[in-house]
């Protein structure tokens, strides 16, 4: 005759069905730690991620001033300086945008930190411990 199951057998005492939740328990959370990501390979997606997105944005403005700048030249006719004033304002907007980019980084890594600390920063910058 075939064994039942604990949830099948009516005359199961709990203490079985209580072990065999908690093994059963046992095996998926090992089953979670195993396919879960190791967290500092997150941590490294996250930051060439990061990368990528400040290069592309630096990019863009290069690309998008230099090629208003070669459209301009190109229909007024006035050779290379409307295409180098261009190409330099978008590197200066590129340059903004990264330089914007670090300085939002630079905060929250502040504010990570101060949390972490159990500080709270104000709206100017200052910070108190609560």
């Amino acid at each position: 005759m075939r064994k039942r199951s604990g949830a099948d057998d009516p005359d199961a005492k709990p203490a079985d069905l209580d072990s065999r939740r908690q093994a059963l328990g046992d095996l998926l959370e090992g089953a979670r730690k195993r396919n879960d990501p190791p967290p500092e390979s997150t941590a490294r997606g996250s930051a060439l991620g990061t990368a990528f997105k400040v290069a592309t944005e630096f990019l863009a403005g290069l690309l998008v001033g230099g090629g208003m700048g070669w459209y301009l030249d190109k229909w007024l006719g006035t050779g290379p300086f409307l295409f180098l004033l261009f190409f330099a304002l978008g590197a200066a907007a590129g340059m903004l945008n990264v330089i914007r980019h670090a300085i939002r980084m630079n905060r929250d890594v502040q504010d990570e930190i101060a949390k972490s600390n159990g500080e709270h920063r104000h709206e100017a910058g200052r910070r108190s411990r609560s």
